[in-house]
């Protein structure tokens, strides 16, 4: 199990956060790997981050500009600017019903989405944990995880209507009411969206139960380390001394502070008027500060070890109003052997018994009377705190609360990966642009054709060029759907993202939607699990997925000279990278496979060889093939009179070697037949233009460039021979295409081709262009040769299926997607 954790809150300890702090180290020890995506904001979390890195987590952690010791403080104005443009923002999303506390979300999220797009790009996690609902729609940003976890510190929606039941206004109550319905539909919503949803009380599992219906939901009460938080030697308790410890800018600490030091402490001096109320926490709001003026109430701010102050108590309140979830104040209390009075609400959702391990009291006097009964009182805090502390050791154990958080992510994968789902996979043919891949595109036409015929349940996305998204037809096929990778369309949402840029650049304002957060968008849109590259490497924007490839060749592992330093530099990168990222690889022919192997070091189970067919256009009787005699009409061609070489003009393929050939068999032989090539200019498309020329063979090539499919058949069943002297093959469809119309082959017997061409070809020497004249001489001049060649590929061709191909593509992706789901 890898576990991968979203907080916009950097869980320390001890400090704010503590909780996640102890779940995640406990998880690194028992999980396969633990990461943690969050935000360091101060030096005292810059610095606690060792803690973390020290426990074995994976970090990926935005550091605020302003820890940076020279950097510059922004200007007013600019500041100005941000407030007015974060103030815009919230305005606009509120109206569409957002809740207020998730706006500042999305403006985290812009910061983290880098460090979001490298974690998913580093390792394959089968959970993404989100920490509380305000930052729920995290999960629409990113691609789809394995399983997703949304943990609920409280339910936001509860907090609001427990707050406006508090509120002294009716302004405030209404405010409350509203965020609370937003809430509501909110939390509803992602609740229901998520795989496992985690409270911390039992409380706020029935709650989130009855009004939102998740799809799980489990308690993990709140870890607490009782090694740290024990009693103190040396530090005794101060007589009447009442402390509230928490964040003092949360409202409902806030709210509770100012009720005990208002309503309830007045009470308590009636008694003991030398008593004393400590209000201790980081970040107190002004509202709590302006109690350190009121007769014996002492405000501390940031203290930097909270230990001695709950030493220090003779009690502890937890005066809270509303609220949900539960409270940590109060367990780390217990554990510290101190009496904790606490409201209803403010002990909810923990296994508090009045009188046994906790006073209870609503309302300022009641809460008052039993303040001054156990300040009174030894026997009776010594009775309450004995029994707190033995309750944190049995029901709040970090490890043992690490175990069960695994082992439910553990069970929730387990039955993910077991149900019968269709698989939802995403097929990368963005290079696709027509004529310009050669064999590559041949093989993706066919094999989406064929998926296209036989499979109706599985999910498909299909990455193209918007050049070639008309050439599949879709009509009734509802598994299918094109997202095209440029067009005007494509154009234009670029074209409005860089003009945001630029104007939010000007104003001095973040635009939160940064190439990062686009880039992890359009890898949500694609709703897959699994995603197929087919040229044999993994675009970046599908790394977070369970990767297939299909792997046509390794040539510039082998010929390193056929390519710039730059190119074979850049190969080497992606292909060698993508190929150990990769779940699985088909690997086209066995050659291949064994190359990957040998050259790369890959498991030799994870590459399955999955041979290719030729195109079904090929077969006799294809409909969509152009008639013979039209196509060598249009290309001033006659049946007999020439030998065919199909294949882009790369240096592998080996023009020269055929021209080479050519010229011995017209000088040694007699023989001077046309040699007719097809395909796309490229690199070595120039220097074959000067070798034609310097061997007076200027009227012996056609080069006919790139050739619709639908002209080839009628190309190879005017030759009088396929000539395919290739120095470098992954399998040689070539091969295939001349068999299926009764074309006799002279091939290479280099690299795959002997594997292809079994025992229906003439094999030869690329190297040697005697051998070469010689063998191409044999089959123009032996008609029983040719028979023999024409009857041999008959058969050796239906030794390979599209069909075949397909169906062992689909049943590789099908196990991707089960890996996907292995812990």
């Amino acid at each position: 199990m890898r576990l991968l954790f979203l907080n916009g809150d950097l869980p320390v300890f001890p400090g704010w956060g503590g909780v996640e702090y102890l779940h995640t180290t406990r998880l690194a020890r028992i999980a396969e790997g633990v990461g943690l995506v969050s935000l360091v904001h101060t030096r005292e979390q810059l610095q606690k981050t060792e803690g973390l890195a020290a426990a074995g987590l994976d970090l990926y952690l935005w550091k605020s500009p302003a820890l940076a010791a020279d950097g510059p403080a922004p200007a007013a104005a600019r500041r100005w600017l941000r407030r007015m443009a974060e103030a815009v923002y919230t305005r606009a999303r509120t109206s569409r019903g957002r809740p207020r506390d998730t706006l500042v979300q999305d403006l985290q999220f812009r910061n983290l989405s880098a460090l979001v797009a490298e974690a998913l790009s580093s390792r394959r996690w089968q959970g993404m944990v989100v920490v509380q609902s305000t930052c729920a729609r995290w999960l629409d940003y990113v691609p789809s995880p394995p399983v997703s976890v949304l943990v609920l510190h409280d339910a936001r929606a509860l907090v609001y209507e427990r707050q406006a039941m508090a509120a002294v206004s009716r302004r405030q109550r209404r405010a409350c009411l509203r965020e609370a319905r937003r809430y509501r539909r909110f939390e509803r919503e992602y609740c229901q969206r998520y795989d496992l949803v985690v409270t911390v009380s039992p409380a706020d599992e029935a709650w989130v139960r009855e009004h939102y219906q998740p799809r799980r939901l489990m308690t993990i009460p709140l870890p607490v380390d009782g090694h740290y938080f024990r009693p103190m030697s040396g530090i005794g308790e101060r007589a009447a001394r009442i402390v509230f410890t928490g964040m003092m800018a949360h409202p409902p600490n806030v709210d509770a502070a100012c009720f005990f030091a208002r309503e309830v402490l007045p009470l308590v001096h009636a008694e003991r008027p030398e008593a004393e109320f400590w209000i201790v926490g980081r970040d107190p709001a002004p509202a709590v500060r302006a109690l350190a003026g009121r007769p014996g109430v002492v405000v501390t701010g940031f203290v930097s070890d909270m230990r001695p102050y709950l030493a220090q108590a003779t009690v502890v309140v937890v005066p809270l109003r509303f609220g949900s979830g539960m409270r940590q104040k109060i367990l780390e209390a217990w554990a510290m052997r101190k009496c904790v009075i606490s409201t209803t609400v403010g002990a909810e959702g923990l296994d508090a018994r009045d009188g046994e391990n906790i006073l209870l009291a609503d309302g300022a006097q009641a809460m008052a009377d039993r303040v001054v009964e156990a300040i009174r009182d030894v026997g009776l805090r010594d009775r309450t705190r004995a029994q707190g502390r033995s309750l944190v050791w049995t029901a709040h154990h970090p490890g043992l609360l690490a175990r069960r958080y695994h082992d439910e992510i553990t069970s929730v994968l387990r039955d993910k990966r077991h149900r019968e789902e269709p698989i939802r996979a995403a097929i990368d043919l963005r290079w696709m642009y027509p004529g310009r891949a050669g064999g590559i595109e041949n093989l993706s036409r066919s094999f989406l054709d064929e998926l296209l015929a036989i499979d109706r349940s599985n999910r498909y996305t299909i990455l193209l060029p918007a050049q070639a998204r008309y050439d599949f037809d879709l009509r009734g096929r509802a598994n299918f759907r094109l997202l095209a990778s440029d067009g005007p369309r494509h154009y234009a949402r670029r074209a409005i993202g860089y003009a945001a840029r630029r104007l939010h650049r000007k104003l001095g304002i973040n635009y939160w939607r940064t190439p990062e957060v686009e880039a992890l968008g359009r890898a949500r849109a694609l709703d897959a699990e699994v995603a197929l590259s087919i040229p044999g490497y993994i675009h970046p924007d599908l790394s977070s997925l369970a990767n297939v490839l299909i792997a046509p060749d390794i040539q510039h592992e082998y010929r390193p000279e056929f390519f710039a330093p730059a190119v074979l530099e850049e190969r080497r990168r992606i292909y060698t990278d993508s190929a150990r990222r990769a779940v699985h690889i088909c690997a086209i022919s066995e050659f291949t496979r064994q190359t990957l192997i040998e050259r790369l070091g890959l498991r030799p189970e994870a590459i399955t060889t999955t041979h290719l067919a030729a195109d079904p256009i090929f077969h006799p009787g294809s409909p969509a093939r152009a008639g013979a005699r039209r196509v060598l009409e249009r290309h001033g061609l006659r049946a007999g009179t020439y030998v065919l070489f199909p294949g882009n003009t790369w240096p592998h393929k080996n023009h020269r070697g055929a021209l080479a050939a050519l010229r011995i068999l017209r000088e040694a032989h007699g023989l001077d037949p046309l040699l007719v090539c097809t395909g796309s200019s490229r690199e070595a498309h120039g220097d074959l233009l000067r070798l034609v020329g310097e061997l007076g063979l200027e009227d012996r090539v056609k080069l006919l460039g790139y050739c619709p499919a639908t002209d080839m058949p009628g190309l190879y069943e005017g030759a009088a021979a396929l000539f395919f002297p290739s120095l470098f093959e992954g399998f040689g469809l070539p091969l295939l295409e001349a068999m299926w119309c009764d074309c006799p082959i002279v091939a290479s017997r280099a690299t795959s081709l002997p594997e292809i061409a079994g025992d229906a070809a003439v094999l030869v020497d690329p190297r040697a262009p005697e051998e070469m004249a010689q063998a191409l001489g044999r089959v123009l001049t032996d008609s029983g040769l040719r028979r023999e060649l024409v009857e041999r590929g008959r058969r050796r061709a239906r030794d390979f299926s599209w069909e075949a191909f397909t169906l062992q593509v689909v049943r590789v992706l099908a196990a991707a997607r089960l890996a996907r789901y292995a812990g």
